[in-house]
C-alpha cells in the first residue's frame, strides 16, 4: 500500500552512538488515542513465518492492518467493528494448519456504553482485512475490558471484569471461535483489588491459560494457571515482588505481561518502582520452575534527571516478551523515558523504546539496545510480537507531542501507528563485554562539543558501550582519559 506519509515519516533509526543499524519503520496506520490501553501492554501484533504480521490498534474503536510476506505490502488500515461504538481489545490468531480459522485474525473490544459487552470479529478470509462482527453473547453482558487468547485445541479464552462494581475478574471461553460463550465465572477468589489491571496468556501446545492481575496501589501481583483450557484452575497465588533493593515495590497499574515458551513454561515480565517515585525503576522477568525465578533485566537509577515522565509513571514501563524458539532465546522491550530529550510544551520526557535478551534462559540478560531516538517524537503503547523468527516485530505509536492527551497532559495530535522490523543480529549478546556497568557511574562532566579536542588521551563511549570516534551531536557520553575509569560527560552546543 502507498505510505499514509511521507518517507520522512518512515526512518530508518541508527543507535545513539553507533552505525549501521537496519531497523526499518513502516508507517501502517494513524491514531489520536494516547491511551491505548488502562493497564498494561495487550497482544496487538502476531508474527506468523510464512504468512505475515497481524497488527491492531485503537483509534476510533479498534483498527487492524496485516502485512502479507507474499506480496510485501500493507493492507491499509480498517475499521473492525463498523459503525458499533467499541473500546480498547487485543488480538489474536489461531496457528493450528487444521483449524478452519487458520491465520484468520480474531479482535476483541466491548461496547463503550451501557450495558457494556464483549464483543469480537474475525477475519473471514485469512489477510484480507475484511472482518465479521459474531452477534454478542448475553452471557457476557455486563463486562468488559476482555483480553483473548487461543489455546492449542483452539478454545478461545477472555478475560473481563464487572463493569459495575470493577472488583471482579471473570473468565470465559468459547469451543466455536466466539459463537457462544460459556457463562462468566470468577478465577480470583475473592482476591482482587478495585479497578484491577489484567492480562491473560495461552500456551500455542498445550490447554495451559494464565491469568495474570494486580492494582495501581497494590504490592502484589496475582497468578492463576488453568492446565486444561480453562475448566479448573489452580489457584491464585501472589508472585511479588522480586528481590528489588526499592523499598515498598509495585508493579503499578501497568501490571505485566505474560507469554508461554515452547517448553510451555510461564514467562512474566514487569516494572517495578514504588507508586511513587519516578526513579529508580527496573524491569524483571519471573519464570515458573526456574530457580531463581526473578531476574532482572534492567535499572533505572540516575543521580538526577532534567524532566519527568508522564505523570504516575515510572521511567521504564510496559515491558512485552518475545520467544525464538531456534535457540530458545528470550526478549524482553519496554518504554524507557528519557529526560535529556524532552518535549517543550509539556516539559515531559519523551520515550524510547529499549529491548534486551537472553540466551539462557533468562538467567542473564544482554546490555539494553536502544531502538529510537533521541528525536521529536515520544513512543506509546509499545508491543512485541510474541513469536520471533529472523526478526523482532514491534508495533508502537510515534507521539509528536509527549504527553498523555487523554490526562491533559498536551494537546490531541494525530500520529503514526508504526511497525518496526529489528534483525536479531543487530542485537548485543549477553556475551558482549562493555566497558563497565554505565548506568552506575553518577557523577556528570558537562563539556562543550567545541572543547573536547582539548582533553588528552581521550576514549568517548555511547550510553552502550560502544567506541565512538568524533561524536556529532551533543547528549550523554561516557568518557576514559589515560585508561582510567569511566566519567559520564555531558557534550553541550
Amino acid at each position: 500500500m502507498k505510505p499514509l506519509f511521507s518517507y520522512s515519516w518512515m526512518i530508518v533509526f541508527i543507535l545513539l552512538g553507533t552505525g549501521g543499524a537496519t531497523t526499518k519503520i513502516d508507517t501502517i496506520g494513524t491514531t489520536g488515542v494516547d491511551a491505548q490501553n488502562y493497564g498494561p501492554i495487550w497482544q496487538r501484533i502476531v508474527y506468523l513465518p510464512g504468512t505475515g504480521i497481524y497488527t491492531a490498534w485503537v483509534k476510533t474503536g479498534m483498527f487492524a492492518s496485516f502485512y502479507s510476506f507474499t506480496t510485501h505490502t500493507w493492507s491499509g488500515e480498517v475499521e473492525v467493528f463498523g459503525s458499533q461504538r467499541n473500546a480498547s481489545g487485543s488480538l489474536d490468531v489461531p496457528k493450528d494448519p487444521t483449524s478452519p480459522y487458520y491465520r484468520s485474525t480474531f479482535i476483541s473490544s466491548f461496547i463503550n456504553r451501557n450495558p457494556r459487552w464483549p464483543i469480537l470479529a474475525v477475519e473471514s478470509i485469512p489477510g484480507t482485512n475484511n472482518f465479521v462482527m459474531r452477534p454478542p453473547d448475553s452471557s457476557l453482558m455486563g463486562c468488559s475490558r476482555a483480553p483473548i487468547a487461543f489455546t492449542a485445541n483452539n478454545w478461545l479464552h477472555l478475560l473481563c471484569v464487572d463493569s459495575a462494581t470493577q472488583d471482579t475478574l471473570l473468565y470465559s471461553r468459547s469451543t466455536d471461535y466466539g459463537v457462544h460463550w460459556s457463562l462468566p465465572v470468577s478465577i480470583c477468589e475473592g482476591i482482587i483489588p478495585a479497578n484491577p489491571t489484567y492480562n491473560i496468556t495461552a500456551s500455542e501446545n498445550s490447554l495451559r491459560i494464565a491469568a495474570i492481575w494486580t492494582n495501581e496501589d497494590s504490592e502484589a501481583l496475582w497468578l492463576n494457571i488453568s492446565e486444561d483450557g480453562g475448566t479448573t484452575w489452580t489457584g491464585v497465588r501472589n508472585i511479588f515482588p522480586p528481590p528489588t533493593t526499592i523499598s515498598n515495590p509495585k508493579p503499578g497499574k501497568f501490571g505485566a505481561y505474560g507469554l508461554f515458551d515452547s517448553a510451555d513454561r510461564l514467562n512474566i515480565v514487569t516494572q517495578v518502582w514504588n507508586g511513587t517515585n519516578q526513579n529508580p525503576a527496573e524491569i524483571w522477568h519471573w519464570q515458573e520452575n526456574r530457580n531463581p525465578q526473578w531476574t532482572l533485566i534492567y535499572r533505572f537509577a540516575p543521580s538526577s534527571v532534567l524532566a519527568p515522565p508522564e505523570p504516575g509513571e515510572p521511567f521504564v514501563v510496559r515491558p512485552s516478551i518475545g520467544f525464538r524458539e531456534s535457540d530458545a532465546s528470550l526478549f524482553a522491550l519496554w518504554l524507557n523515558y528519557d529526560s535529556l530529550n524532552y518535549e517543550p510544551q509539556t516539559q515531559l520526557a519523551r520515550a524510547d523504546l529499549f529491548i534486551a535478551q537472553s540466551r539462557n534462559n533468562g538467567i542473564n540478560w544482554s546490555h539494553p539496545y536502544r531502538l529510537t531516538g533521541p528525536d521529536a517524537y515520544s513512543r506509546l503503547s509499545p508491543c512485541l510480537a510474541p513469536e520471533v523468527g529472523e526478526s523482532l516485530y514491534i508495533i508502537t505509536i510515534f507521539d509528536q507531542i509527549a504527553g498523555v492527551y487523554e490526562q491533559g497532559h498536551g494537546p490531541q495530535t494525530t500520529n503514526p501507528v508504526c511497525v518496526l522490523r529489528v534483525p536479531v543480529s543487530d542485537l548485543p549478546g549477553i556475551e558482549e563485554k562493555l566497558p563497565g556497568r554505565l548506568n552506575h557511574y553518577f557523577h556528570t562532566t558537562i563539556c562543550p562539543v567545541s572543547q573536547l579536542h582539548l582533553l588528552p588521551d581521550v576514549k568517548l563511549y555511547s550510553p552502550l558501550g560502544r567506541p565512538i570516534e568524533k561524536p556529532t551531536r551533543s547528549g550523554v557520553y561516557f568518557l576514559r582519559q589515560d585508561n582510567q575509569t569511566l566519567r559520564k560527560v555531558l557534550l553541550v552546543p
